[in-house]
């Protein structure tokens, strides 16, 4: 034997060691998950599945959702909630070792028990060891050891001549032999049977505080020892030992062992005391040591570094014992591994977001893009390295994607362009590199991807199309949309999908939609339009992000919105997936496949597997150990060693898809508690129905009123109980299989009484259900009245009752019928009186019924005169509450708009006129006011002398009171203008009006209690009677508040700024008319319908035009140069009012309006970026701008239409595109023809496109000899004084007065 263990000694010392990545994925639980405390002493498993957690403050049993807290101020038995030790005993009873002695649990009776030495003597029981018979060995820190002997139930302590009563550890290493570690004196092995005490030399020499952790049997006679000084062989026979691994775990320190656990042969677990978790496994005669350490950071990290035990469940998972909480983990079935930002930068990431990735051809280094680094993987030892782009600058580039160039060099693609890094073991270098040959390279900025051409070639999608980079000269080919030859040039938009297929075509994906690929002819390169872009852009209108192929003829394309598409490249065939078919969101960022041919996707709400055969998906969450459920674009990756890679916005996760679907421990299924009302039920309980402990139970019979119930049962599972799904069938009931999802509880409502038979399922997140469930057999008692006896009874007291009423009733009607004849005789006397004297009183009342119907209808005169009079001073509906409840509760509005009117000079008026004329002239004028504004849906407030005020949105809400009030405002005004005119034909004095109207919050209601009165109040009223006090006489005056509602339908001319009291400075317009195209013969003062239509589609629409327009102003306002004197802003507001005038002369009332305009905001905004291919730019900008103002794809492909179709000649397909057209143009026909021309002569002179005056008008009059007008309402409004521009221009040329 001994040249047996020196062969095993010597094996290990010469083999070979390296330290490796390995990670594990941890499920952690602390006190903020229900533990009682944190600091963890022991663990071990009950027969029923539950973990026992003893703590420094109490047990905890953990049935995967809950933990149950047992302390001895709750639980009966238990004398102490200092828990040391524990131990499972052969006959189920779980046993614990406290600090004031030895604590068991009857897993029977559900009840605890302490033992105490002679006399309730307390002990502190730091080990538990049990022989074969069941007895208990107990190891303590204060007296020795002790015996707990199972026929007595008595405990006492042993005489064992131990020179030490500390002792720390105990187990039995055979039948006979007892290993025991002091704390002070060695280590000794004890006979039990024989007595005999024996000092183990070997494993004391030159080890001072040498003690034992962990004893645990590796073969034959040999047993890995854990101890303070680490890891240990130890051969019983022969005592001797060897240390283990002591070289290769000396880079984590000296490393104290707190336990062991033997996984496998090849492969287990070393806990430590501040080392964290050492994996130690065996692969090809290599032994690998990785360590598990904490990281706060990452949220599937071991929870702490200091480790007191380790624990193997039923179902291979390992629990550890920290001092910081509890750690659970399962080697075989790693699930998703995830790595985020840390503190430790050697273990982790710098910044959360993670775009792209890229691998050493051997796989030893990986190369994570992040934020604003690329961080280097060492798959070997699991060490992170950072490369910063610019570090500590606090406008660093953004990395967004990574390639591998060579072993010492990678390309990085950023936010302003394309980086190189050279890096060495010890430093590295970032360098820019510039775009040789490129006459417009911030149009190529952002670099989204870098993908391999060859070995020296890199293809990079950007946001203005795709370069080809040659890394050894350094130069550039741009690849970009070419408006005159679309269908010879790559698909225009930003690209953000490159992929080289497995024939060698390279396919790209730009945001325009579809495909593009690459051509070569005559030794040149080209990208053109896929040949299946139709049937693409027929099934989405989404753009594509991903591109994956494996197989020949078919691709799978990854969509912004329309889930995954599959195309047949022979056939053009193309088939959508999407949600409706189980993808988690149709945002798909990432394509990868693993050996089984299944795909694995990244979307917005977490990673998806698809089987291609089945056509079936399964979904990943969080909850399965995502990093994020959001992932980004580009961050995905295949490594030669099978794992995937996925990056999101809180780091990446990585896993191998074989590990992830390996068969795990099938499930089982075991009630565990039952309840009726608030508290769980325990044996000992008065109204328990089971005499044993419920998970022990087969059969429960139930009286009538406990038919309600709760029962609970946990599954053999523990780890990810959030990923276990059950079901319930209770056999005998009505009702089909239950689905409870993860709710481990079932609560029973009034079962009807009988017999049936409760079966309870589960399974794990895309798994199959258990085919055993667990069963409890169910028996509801019928009620006292369900019985026969009970019904016999009442049938025969019936019976009698029946006999005794009815006899009873046969007496009473006879004595009845006597008396009922004399009474007949004496009522026939007395109705012949009583008629006599009716018909005398009918008379009567005939008589003062008339009177009475007389008065009523002079009532109801009086009435009816009242109520109009209460009309006339108040809203109906006020009135109508008045009537109803006696008064009328104030309401606050948040939108009224509050008209007000003043007479100028009314004092001097006044003192003109008698009084009786003034009141007459004063009431002509407010009863047309009153027309009017009932016309306009308006309610009169009231009148104060001369004033008039008015308001709309009181008392009934509605959105168009603003427009409502200047309709009234110009229609007042007018009426007042066309008195002013007759009365100056006349020579009479006429009388001018100042109006003002602001919009805003109210409080209206009535005020008095004799005398109603409707009346607003608020600041709003107040701002009102500004405007119309700043107002100039016969013009209407509205606020800045008000002109916000109003804009799109009436010309306004900006007054100013004046002061309020509340509000500070308010802005104040002059509304001038409605717009021409919006009136009755485009007179401006009465609105037509296309008004109404227009303010219909301002309040239907989802597009928010206005804040889309100010928005890009924005832009071109500081983006414009200062020498565009012709495609300046204010270009593009002129031609923004020429379409819309045209728009609604061609009766374009609908959403076209919109489009319509924003192309036209958008037509020249490309100019802020070059001087040439504008439309292409502007396209771009509209596209990246629009959606977040309501605008969906389908409105921003036409808005791109309208805006190519401004280009030079112009060739419009419909009738929007007319519009477009002659609204871009407009000026030819106009009276500024001439000023407008001047500005652009000037603009192309000083940007070299024009080389004198002459050849400017010579190109002036052939452009307008050749230029079309195409509405209708332009070729009347325009065509006229176009002909005659071009005549003015003619005639300059014949004078030649040029000065070049």
């Amino acid at each position: 034997m001994l040249k047996r263990l020196l062969f095993v000694v010597s094996f290990f010392a010469f083999a070979q060691f390296a330290t490796g990545q390995l990670a594990y994925r941890f499920s952690n639980f602390n006190i903020n998950d229900g533990l009682s405390q944190s600091s963890i002493t022991t663990i071990l498993q009950d027969r029923v599945g539950t973990i026992w957690v003893g703590t420094q403050d109490g047990i905890n049993r953990f049935d995967g959702q809950e933990f149950q807290i047992f302390t001895p101020d709750n639980t009966k038995g238990l004398e102490s909630g200092f828990i040391l030790s524990s131990h499972t005993a052969k006959n189920g009873f779980l046993w614990f070792g406290t600090s004031n002695g030895l604590t068991a649990f009857d897993p029977k009776t559900e009840s605890f028990k302490t033992y105490f030495l002679p006399n309730k003597t307390t002990f502190p029981v730091e080990e538990i060891a049990e022989d074969t018979a069941g007895n208990l060995y107990l190891a303590t820190t204060t007296r020795g050891l002790a015996f707990w002997n199972k026929n007595t139930k008595q405990t006492q302590l042993l005489q064992v001549n131990l020179p030490s009563k500390h002792l720390h550890y105990i187990k039995f290493l055979t039948a006979q032999t007892l290993l025991i570690s002091t704390e002070d004196k060695g280590v000794f092995t004890y006979n039990i049977v024989s007595k005999q005490l024996v000092k183990c030399v070997g494993l004391q020499a030159n080890n001072t505080g040498f003690i034992i952790n962990d004893a645990e049997w590796y073969q034959g006679a040999v047993f890995l020892l854990g101890t303070t000084k680490g890891l240990w062989f130890f051969n019983i026979q022969n005592e001797k030992c060897a240390p283990f691994l002591k070289e290769q775990t000396a880079i984590y320190g000296e490393v104290a062992v707190s336990d062991i656990f033997l996984f496998s042969k090849n492969e287990f677990f070393v806990a430590t005391e501040g080392s964290g978790l050492l994996t130690v496994s065996k692969q090809k005669g290599k032994y690998n040591v990785y360590q598990s350490k904490k990281d706060i950071f990452q949220k599937n990290a071991l929870q702490y570094d200091e480790i007191s035990e380790l624990y193997g469940d039923k179902t291979g998972a390992i629990w550890v014992a920290t001092l910081r909480g509890l750690s659970c983990f399962n080697p075989f079935n790693q699930g998703f591994l995830g790595v985020g930002p840390t503190g430790n930068l050697k273990q982790g990431l710098p910044s959360p977001s993670v775009w792209g990735f890229a691998e050493s051809p051997s796989g030893e280094s990986c190369y994570i893009a992040s934020d604003y680094a690329v961080t280097q993987l060492d798959r070997a030892t699991g060490v992170y390295r950072q490369f910063y782009i610019n570090q500590g600058d606090e406008n660093a580039s953004s990395v967004l994607s990574v390639a591998y160039l060579n072993p010492n060099t990678l390309l990085v693609g950023c936010t302003d362009g394309l980086y190189q890094i050279t890096h060495s073991p010890n430093q590295y270098k970032v360098n820019k590199i510039r775009y040789k040959g490129i006459d417009n390279p911030s149009m190529f900025e952002k670099v989204y991807r870098v993908v391999a051409y060859d070995k020296q070639s890199f293809f990079l999608g950007t946001k203005g199309g795709v370069l080809l980079y040659e890394s050894k000269t350094g130069s550039f080919t741009p690849f970009s949309l070419n408006l005159k030859q679309p269908n010879r040039s790559i698909k225009g938009g930003v690209c953000k999908a490159i992929y080289k297929g497995i024939d060698g075509t390279m396919y790209f994906g730009t945001s325009e939609g579809g495909l593009s690929v690459l051509k070569k002819s005559k030794n040149q390169l080209q990208i053109t339009p896929y040949k299946w872009n139709t049937a693409l852009t027929k099934a989405s209108k989404d753009y594509i992000l991903s591109i994956y192929q494996d197989k020949p003829n078919e691709l799978w394309l990854g969509t912004t919105g329309s889930g995954i598409l599959q195309l047949n490249t022979k056939t053009g065939q193309v088939t959508a997936f999407s949600k409706k078919d189980g993808l988690p969101n149709n945002f798909i960022y990432g394509i990868l496949s693993d050996k089984k041919g299944n795909l694995w996707l990244s979307t917005n709400r977490g990673i998806a597997k698809f089987s291609r055969t089945t056509k079936q998906l399964e979904n990943y969450t969080e909850v399965h150990g995502l990093m994020s459920n959001e992932f980004n674009t580009g961050a995905y990756f295949s490594s030669v060693s099978g794992d995937l890679f996925f990056g999101g916005i809180a780091g990446y996760n990585f896993f191998n898809p074989i590990k992830l679907t390996v068969d795990q421990t099938p499930l089982t299924v075991s009630f565990l508690k039952f309840k009726f009302d608030d508290n769980w039920l325990t044996p000992a309980d008065k109204n328990a129905p089971f005499k044993n402990a419920f998970a022990q139970t087969k059969k429960i019979t139930l009286r009538y009123n406990q038919r309600s119930f709760t029962v609970r049962f946990v599954a053999s599972d523990l780890m990810d109980n959030r990923l276990i799904t059950y079901k319930y069938r209770l056999v005998g009931s009505n009702e089909n299989e239950v689905l409870l999802g993860n709710n481990n509880e079932i609560r029973f409502n009034s079962l009807s009484p009988g017999s049936y038979y409760l079966e309870v399922y589960a399974k794990r997140s895309g798994g199959k259900w258990n085919t055993i469930p667990a069963s409890l057999e169910i028996e509801i008692a019928a009620p006292f009245w369900g019985k026969w006896w009970f019904w016999a009874i009442v049938a025969f007291v019936l019976i009698i009752s029946g006999v005794i009423f009815v006899k009873s009733r046969i007496n009473l009607a006879r004595r009845d019928q006597v008396r009922l004849e004399m009474k007949i005789v004496e009522r026939t006397r007395e109705i012949r009186n009583q008629s006599r004297k009716i018909e005398q009183q009918k008379q009567l009342l005939e008589v003062e019924k008339n009177k009475v119907d007389e008065q009523q209808k002079l009532l109801q005169i009086e009435k009816d005169k009242s109520e109009k009079l209460l009309r006339n001073i108040i809203p109906e509906s006020t009135a109508e509450e008045l009537k109803n409840n006696g008064r009328a509760e104030a309401r606050a509005y948040k939108m009224v708009s509050v008209l007000f009117t003043d007479f100028v000079g009314f004092t001097k008026i006044a003192e003109g006129l008698k009084p009786t004329e003034l009141v007459n002239k004063l009431d002509i004028y407010f009863r047309k006011f009153d027309e009017i504004i009932v016309r306009n849906n308006l309610e009169k407030i009231k009148t104060i002398g001369d004033a008039y005020m008015c308001a709309g949105g009181v008392p009934l809400r509605n959105a168009t009171n603003p427009i409502d009030a200047v309709l009234a405002a110009l229609q007042i005004q007018d009426y007042m203008q066309r008195l002013k005119h007759q009365a100056i034909a006349n020579g009479t004095e006429y009388w001018d009006l100042r109006l003002g109207i602001n919009t805003g919050e109210v409080t209206a209601g009535v005020i008095g209690t004799q005398r109603f009165a409707y009346d607003i109040w608020g600041a709003t009223v107040n701002q009102a009677q500004r405007m119309e006090m700043m107002g100039e006489p016969g013009k209407v005056t509205i606020s800045g508040a008000t002109f916000k509602h109003i804009e799109p339908y009436f010309e306004c001319s900006y007054r100013g700024k004046v002061q309020s009291k509340s509000k500070g400075w308010i802005e104040m317009y002059t509304v001038e008319r409605i717009k021409p195209e919006l009136s009755i013969n485009g007179e401006g003062l009465i609105a037509n319908n296309r008004l109404q239509q227009i303010v219909n589609l301002h309040q239907s629409s989802r597009i928010n035009y206005y804040k889309a327009e100010k928005s890009v102003l924005k832009i071109l306002e500081k983006g414009l140069s200062k020498k565009l004197h012709y495609h300046c802003i204010e270009h593009t507001k002129d031609v923004v009012r020429a379409v819309e005038r045209y728009a609604l002369m061609e009766d374009v009332t609908d959403e076209g309006l919109f489009l319509l305009k924003s192309a036209a905001t958008y037509h020249d905004a490309g100019f802020v970026e070059s001087y040439e291919d504008n439309e292409y730019i502007g396209a771009r900008m509209a596209e990246e701008m629009l959606p977040k103002f309501g605008y969906s794809q389908a409105h921003i492909d036409q808005i791109k239409a309208l805006i190519f179709v401004t280009q030079i000649p112009h060739t419009p397909t419909n009738k929007l595109e007319e519009i477009m057209c002659d609204a871009d143009l407009d000026y030819l026909g106009r009276a500024d023809f001439h000023e407008i021309a001047d500005k652009l002569r000037r603009e192309l002179r000083e940007h070299g496109k024009l080389t004198s005056d002459r050849a400017w008008d010579e190109t002036q009059v052939a452009f307008l000899s050749g230029h079309t007008y195409f509405t209708k309402t332009a070729i009347a409004s325009r065509q006229a004084k176009k002909e005659q521009n071009l005549q003015e221009v003619k005639e300059r040329l014949l004078k030649n007065e040029y000065a070049d």
